[in-house]
């Protein structure tokens, strides 16, 4: 950074280092979920269940045009205080609702994890992902690998978890990522993936400067399930896309699909049965 940035900056690095101290002196969770979904109401216990058990403190979600039964789904959720819901009818709403959530809860956790219903995060080598959070204390934001899961060839979705049912990837030379950030720090949110900082710059779980062609998939991962069935991806395309106005190419989508299935990747059963029990249980859940 120039030191000409630096001085302009210099106000909101001592506000953000305030607020830090604020938080540090409240009863907060030490991980929050931001997320935004439409018609995701078959998914969404599930996805809060695991979460809760990895150690995410609590859920904002916003609801962007969903006409299903999600209410009923979150209504026990809500009662317990552990999803703040938004009504967010708002076009293209993903990247506006997460800058109202930094905005309006930038002092109710120390971290936010910005992710989707399709992609859950976990750690391969804790139970808990707060477990391993304490080790990027000194940044603003860790950035996590998210390879891409495939349909595994199944036409309907199978009365299982999610991530029991599909456990085909991607090759790891095509990967995304997403951001668990310190709010206070975010500078600029100008894409869903990555942000900017009023100072320092996301890491990865080795503690080396983010690069997105250098998958670390050591201490944190986010396996997404792109596609889950075909018949999925199917309602997926149908539904369209709250981070962009262009209407999904079912072409394009389907044969993207065929490349997510090239490998076998089991890395998240351990995690899930001990959220949900042994594959005898799990099939009781969905």
């Amino acid at each position: 950074m120039s030191g000409l940035k630096q001085v302009l900056r210099a106000p909101w690095v001592w506000r953000a280092r305030a607020r830090d101290r604020i938080v540090a002196q409240r009863d907060v969770p030490t991980l929050a979920v931001v997320a935004i979904f439409r018609e995701e109401a078959p998914f969404l216990d599930e996805w809060l269940r695991f979460h809760e058990a990895v150690g995410v403190g609590h859920f904002y979600l916003y609801n962007n045009f969903s006409t299903d039964h999600f209410r009923d789904v979150l209504a026990p959720w809500i009662a317990r205080g552990l999803v703040t819901l938004t009504d967010w009818p708002v076009e293209v709403g993903q990247l506006p609702a997460y800058r109202h959530c930094i905005k309006h809860h930038m002092l109710d956790a120390k971290w936010m994890a910005f992710i989707d219903i399709d992609e859950f995060l976990f750690s391969p080598v804790a139970d808990k992902v707060t477990d391993v959070l304490g080790r990027f204390d000194g940044a603003p934001a860790v950035g996590v690998f998210s390879p891409y899961f495939g349909s595994a060839g199944h036409e309907q979705r199978p009365p299982v978890p999610i991530s029991r049912a599909f456990t085909k990837r991607s090759p790891l030379s095509k990967i995304s990522a997403k951001t668990i950030a310190n709010p206070r720090w975010i500078r600029a949110i100008r894409n869903v993936h990555l942000y900017k900082y009023w100072q320092g710059e996301t890491i990865d779980t080795m503690g080396r400067p983010f690069q997105g062609d250098r998958p670390v998939l050591d201490l944190l991962r986010l396996n997404h399930y792109w596609s889950r069935s075909l018949s999925d991806l199917q309602t997926k395309i149908q539904r369209g896309d709250a981070s962009t106005p262009v209407p999904r190419d079912s072409d394009w989508h389907f044969a993207a699909e065929k490349d997510m299935n090239a490998e076998d990747d089991t890395s998240i059963l351990p995690v899930l049965d001990r959220v949900f029990g042994k594959a005898e249980d799990a099939a009781k859940v969905g």
